[in-house]
């Protein structure tokens, strides 16, 4: 099963309409606060009255109206997910893959697509969906095979407790029940639209589960709640770009699924959370559209294990199977600066001790709740003062073993740091902020910071040799971005104050404009961005990034956070990069306003701060309008940051994919404002 391009179609293009789930469930922790139906958050419905509520699960299932209910009430009662509730409360485990997988099985049953196992299928599948190879997962034994067993137990007891009581007694297995519930954990996506993260789990038929992995995908997704004062909408075959390509069972299969606004499965989940492809890369008529399944910053090593444990099989695809390796993976698995070698058994063993380490550093950050044990180890490992042994007997020339800046284990331990860091200030000011605390606190919110800037430049520079890192990238810059914002709002610094809500204000009226149609910004406009941003930050950084990595051994060393040249300039001149241009030249100022004066006082030192953070800002919301679309929640996020509840409606997206000109000129005018305009920081 695969899904292939109907027509040419370009960059940052819708290529399905929103395709409604057959099953969706919200995790455990946001059913008091959200509704089971449209998955939005109670107080966001702009009505004083109590959420409707099931009284059979003691209120567990509620919903936010009268419409919701009418539409989900009789799925919640009719799948067995009510009595679910009951034979397994919330506080002794997760339930929404179980609560997912009854609600499966009933959509299944309803368009008549409930078949029982055939002999010789392999894989099964259950109304399209891949369920496995159930019988091996299980003789394989496990975590999964034991969270299938147990709960697939109990959803046969939830479905029908007379049959299940009778098949225990006979010895006999649910196997429906189990296929069902492996299908959802080899199906299910997580929905997230917000950066709260995953609001639960949805599980969509064929004209999304049948969209193959790629380890360079040509699309991603999105999510969009339901918008219930316009109705449930249609997702007509015609709105498709896209189409099955297989067996005539597959062609069979989408048919019955049709997803019109009178099919079978239009009415299932009414409100539920929909979902849309969307090209990230210029797609040719013919070609497969692919997603990814996994992490994209794993080398292929761990990327292949991953994919074998939850969806059995081999990635095959260009990037996995190209004959030289990709630039992307060289990187992810090289030792410092030695580009051009291939990976030794030395470096292997080193690699696996410096993984101990983070895993042990992890655990004692998640586990023992210590985060300045945790930081302590990190920054050992990446400083190279971790003596590695056998590293060391191999080499006896070198007594230390570094990890390149894009390793995927340094690329690991920024996402840690940043978080634990932030953690260690969070604990600072919630004791309150003498003297001394501050200048703590201060320290550990540049750190958590630089950490994050760091995280989001090495991605960037990974994206600029794959772009298909482009969603990822997104969201480290805009997590950079807010990282770094914190700190000009900081205690020891105070407010903004309206005047940056001003200035911000002015760059927007200036920056050009978006518009949902149209394709201005493609091919080598789209490429040039990249280069104009990271030649303004390669100007600000020059004075900003020391003050960021001031006191800490690894950041000092790192002698820019976005522009990697200065570690192999011959491997980086050597690559031809799919987004940006020769990279030897970032650190050469794309425009004249970003540049600084020699010395540079607190006040201006803030003020570069604010002006790295709009950059990675309205960079961040730019690239995200390209691989979401023009409305998500990310650029919205960002919107809410910089004009907080100033009250300002002078923007309503930054940029997007179809702007006229780089993003870079709006926010060289904030540049330039901050100097005309900024009396003082403190000035009200």
């Amino acid at each position: 099963m695969e899904m292939r391009a109907r027509e040419e179609t370009g960059l940052a293009q819708d290529l399905t309409p929103y395709i409604p789930p057959i099953a969706a469930a919200l995790h455990d922790s946001f059913l008091p606060s959200h509704c089971t139906s449209c998955f939005r958050p109670f107080q966001q419905q702009n009505c004083s009255a109590t959420p409707l509520s099931c009284p059979a699960c003691d209120a567990a299932v509620r919903y936010c109206s009268l419409a919701c209910s009418a539409a989900d009430s009789i799925p919640h009662a009719s799948s067995g997910e009510c009595l679910l509730l009951s034979l397994r409360p919330l506080n002794s485990g997760p339930t929404s893959d179980l609560r997912a997988a009854l609600r499966l099985l009933y959509s299944l049953d309803a368009l008549g697509l409930l078949t029982p196992p055939r002999r010789g299928e392999s894989p099964r599948r259950i109304g399209g969906l891949l369920a496995g190879d159930l019988e091996n997962v299980l003789e394989e034994g496990g975590e999964v095979a034991e969270r299938i067993r147990e709960g697939g137990s109990l959803i046969s007891r939830a479905r029908n407790r007379k049959r299940a009581r009778d098949e225990r007694r006979d010895g006999a297995v649910a196997v429906v029940e189990e296929e069902a519930l492996l299908a959802v954990l080899t199906n299910a996506v997580e929905v997230q639209v917000s950066e709260r993260g995953a609001l639960g789990i949805a599980v969509y038929g064929p004209p999304f589960s049948w969209f193959n992995h790629s380890c360079a995908p040509n699309a991603c997704y999105r999510f969009e709640l339901a918008d219930l004062s316009k109705g449930t909408g249609s997702c007509e075959p015609g709105s498709f770009r896209v189409s099955p390509a297989g067996t005539e069972d597959a062609s069979a299969m989408w048919k019955a699924l049709n997803y019109g606004e009178g099919g079978a499965s239009h009415g299932l989940c009414r409100y539920g959370p929909r979902v849309i492809v969307r090209s990230i890369k210029p797609i040719t008529e013919g070609e497969e559209v692919c997603i990814t399944y996994t992490d994209l910053l794993q080398p292929k090593a761990m990327r292949h294990l991953d994919l074998w444990s939850k969806y059995q099989f081999v990635c095959c695809c260009e990037r996995c199977s190209a004959s030289q390796e990709m630039y992307i993976d060289r990187l992810l698995n090289c030792y410092a600066r030695d580009l051009d070698l291939d990976n030794s058994d030395s470096r292997d063993a080193g690699c696996e001790e410096l993984a101990d380490m983070l895993d042990q550093a992890i655990s004692e950050y998640t586990s023992d709740d210590d985060p300045e044990s945790c930081c302590h180890k990190l920054e050992s490992m990446l400083s190279g003062s971790y003596e590695n042994k056998r590293f060391q007997a191999d080499n006896p020339s070198e007594s230390k073993f570094r990890l390149h800046p894009c390793h995927h284990l340094s690329l690991n331990a920024y996402i840690i740091l940043a978080s634990a860091y932030r953690t260690c200030a969070n604990s600072l000011l919630t004791t309150g902020l003498g003297e001394n605390n501050n200048l703590e606190f201060f320290k550990m919110v540049r750190a958590a910071a630089a950490y994050s800037l760091l995280l989001a430049g090495a991605t960037h520079h990974l994206f600029l040799s794959e772009p298909s890192l482009i969603a990822t990238t997104t969201h480290y810059l805009i997590s950079a971005g807010e990282s770094i914002l914190s700190i000009v709002q900081s205690p020891p610094w105070g407010s903004t104050g309206p005047i940056y809500k001003s200035e911000i204000c002015w760059a927007v009226h200036h920056s050009p404009n978006t518009s949902k149609e149209g394709s201005a910004l493609l091919g080598d406009k789209f490429k040039a961005a990249p280069v104009r941003f990271l030649g303004c930050t390669s100007s600000i950084l020059l004075h900003s990034w020391p003050f960021l990595a001031q006191g800490f051994c690894y950041l000092e060393s790192i002698r820019s956070p976005i522009d990697f040249s200065w570690l192999d300039l011959d491997m980086v001149r050597s690559q031809t990069f799919a987004v940006g241009r020769d990279t030897t030249n970032f650190a050469k100022p794309e425009c004249s306003e970003c540049k600084y004066q020699a010395e540079m006082s607190i006040e201006k030192e803030r003020k570069g701060l604010f002006q790295l953070a709009v950059h990675c800002l309205i960079y961040g919301s730019y690239l995200a309008s390209i691989c979401f679309g023009p409305r998500n929640y990310l650029t919205d996020h960002v919107k809410e940051l910089l004009h907080g509840s100033s009250g300002c409606a002078c923007v309503d997206i930054f940029l997007g994919p179809q702007s006229n000109e780089c993003m870079c000129f709006a926010v060289s005018s904030v540049n330039e404002n901050l100097l005309v305009h900024a009396g003082g920081l403190n000035s009200h």
